[in-house]
C-alpha cells in the first residue's frame, strides 16, 4: 500500500521528474510524470484518475477530482489496485497487437509470394 501525501506547492518530492497544477475552476489537481507520451484516463475510483500511456500502458500521471471539496490530505492505493484498473487497457492492446501482427504476416505473404 502506498500513501501519497498531497501538499499543494510542494514539488520534487517524488523520485521522478513531474509537474503539478491545480485547476481551481474545476477543482482538479493534476500530476504528470512528464513522459511526453500520449495518454488516456482510467478511473480508479470517484476521486482518483490515472493517466496511462497509450504505447507503454504505464501510468503517466494522475488527477484528483474535487480536490479542495474533499479536503484530501492523503490517498492510499496499492500497485495491485492500479494494475487491476489498467488491465483492460493492456488486454485490449495485446489483442490489437495480435490482430496487427496477423495483418502484417498476411501482407508479407502476399508481397513475397
Amino acid at each position: 500500500m502506498v500513501a501519497l501525501a498531497l501538499k499543494q506547492g510542494k514539488k520534487g518530492r517524488m523520485n521522478i521528474d513531474f509537474a503539478e497544477s491545480y485547476d481551481s475552476e474545476d477543482d482538479i489537481y493534476y500530476v504528470t510524470f512528464e513522459t511526453g507520451e500520449p495518454s488516456c484516463a482510467v478511473e480508479i475510483d470517484d476521486v482518483l484518475i490515472f493517466e496511462v500511456g497509450i504505447y507503454t500502458n504505464m501510468p503517466t500521471g494522475f488527477r484528483i477530482l474535487n480536490f479542495s471539496k474533499n479536503k484530501i490530505a492523503e490517498i492510499s492505493f496499492s500497485a495491485e489496485k492500479i494494475k487491476k484498473a489498467i488491465a483492460p487497457l493492456r488486454d485490449k492492446a495485446k489483442s490489437r497487437f495480435q490482430a496487427r501482427a496477423e495483418d502484417v504476416a498476411r501482407s508479407l505473404e502476399k508481397v513475397l509470394a
